[in-house]
């Protein structure tokens, strides 16, 4: 009696990783949509149709701070002081009356120009670096020319402040280098395409309960497996097992049995007939006290295609043909993925190949002249 081993069958290491080798066109398919789904409304959105360019001025200015009563330095206009006052109406107001003077205010508003307006300490307290960022780089150094005023009149007003000095002044506006990571954005969408592709193929190749290997067969329910079509030990393990006539049971129901049985011919095996399972159980009802169902007449060969995910139908053929004491000698996998199977069996293929020979017929057979 047959025992199915599904339940307790051990995850194949190297088939799932020779399957996984199988699907790396689609691996890399999805890498490469991954990246064009993600980097491209990225590259769109940043670049294509991105913000206008952005020109810059940055000047650097040496602040000398008045001297207290004590003999001490003021010290308390710090970074967050100097960012907030260069965007207070002490800074704008100035800037705005010295570009108007110059006649270049270019209708200016002053929540516009807060915007324009940016000032940090980069290290050292007394030098202040201001930041001028507009769309136009004429534009840039118009405020860039009134902050100079605006900041060399701003130190004269305070007692806190002996003097201001320039010590980097530019001449011309900078274009801003856009942060465009692109190529992280293709990088992240390939990453994480491929992270699902993988989990998903992961997920279906542990559930999927097709057999694509004859060994797989061996393991899972118990019974000997012929091998593939084009196994050279095929035709010695048929006159092994079967001393007469094997009844051939489809399991696949796209399989024309025809077909198979025509081939089977081909390769000098001949059988009692090949069946469907409708057609099967017809037959072996039919012929249950004529011999087909005698246990000790029949002897049943498995058709199992590859890769069918039939599983369950090959439990339910040995239960069908257990239920009438029609004994299931082997099984014989049917097109089968040459290539998978040569790729799981070496380097061990002709050794594995001549031991089972030996065992199963008590003789060695030369497997590359087979």
């Amino acid at each position: 009696m047959w025992e199915c081993k599904y339940g307790k069958e051990p995850l194949d290491i190297r088939l799932l990783v020779l399957r996984f080798l199988q699907k790396s066109p689609l691996i890399l398919l999805t890498a490469f949509l991954g990246a064009l789904c993600v980097g491209g409304p990225y590259f769109l959105t940043k670049v294509t149709f991105g913000p206008a360019k952005e020109y810059e001025a940055v000047t650097d200015f040496y602040i000398d701070y008045a001297v207290q009563a004590n003999g001490e330095e003021y010290t308390y206009f710090n970074q967050t002081t100097w960012t907030q006052l260069i965007t207070d109406d002490v800074f704008t107001d100035k800037i705005l009356e010295h570009m108007a003077e110059a006649g270049e205010s270019a209708g200016i508003t002053k929540p516009q120009l807060r915007e324009y307006l940016y000032a940090t300490m980069l290290s050292d307290t007394r030098i202040v670096t201001t930041t001028v960022t507009t769309n136009e780089p004429e534009l840039t150094m118009k405020i860039e020319k009134a902050l100079v005023l605006a900041m060399e009149a701003f130190g004269e007003e305070q007692k806190e402040i002996a003097g201001v000095r320039i010590l980097q002044e530019p001449k011309e506006a900078s274009l801003v280098a856009a942060d465009v990571r692109t190529f992280r954005a293709c990088m992240l969408g390939a990453v994480l395409f491929v992270f699902v592709t993988v989990l998903y193929l992961l997920i279906y190749f542990v559930l999927d309960e097709g057999i694509y290997i004859p060994a797989t067969f061996e393991r899972r329910y118990g019974v000997p497996m012929l091998g593939t079509i084009r196994s050279p030990e095929m035709n010695i393990l048929v006159k092994r097992y079967f001393e007469e006539k094997p009844v051939l049971f489809i399991i696949d129901k796209k399989t024309d049995p025809r077909q198979v049985e025509a081939v089977l011919r081909e390769k000098g095996i001949e059988a009692a007939g090949a069946f469907g399972e409708s057609e099967l159980l017809e037959e072996l009802d039919r012929n249950a006290s004529e011999g087909i169902g005698d246990k000790q007449s029949v002897k049943v060969m498995l058709v199992i295609k590859a890769g069918a995910h039939n599983g369950k139908r090959v439990e339910k053929a040995l239960d069908i043909c257990r239920k009438f004491d029609a004994e299931v000698t082997a099984g014989l996998l049917w097109e089968a993925d040459e290539r998978l199977i040569s790729a799981y069996e070496l380097p061990e293929h002709v050794l594995y190949t001549r031991r089972r020979l030996r065992k199963e017929t008590g003789r060695d057979k030369d497997i590359s002249q087979a």
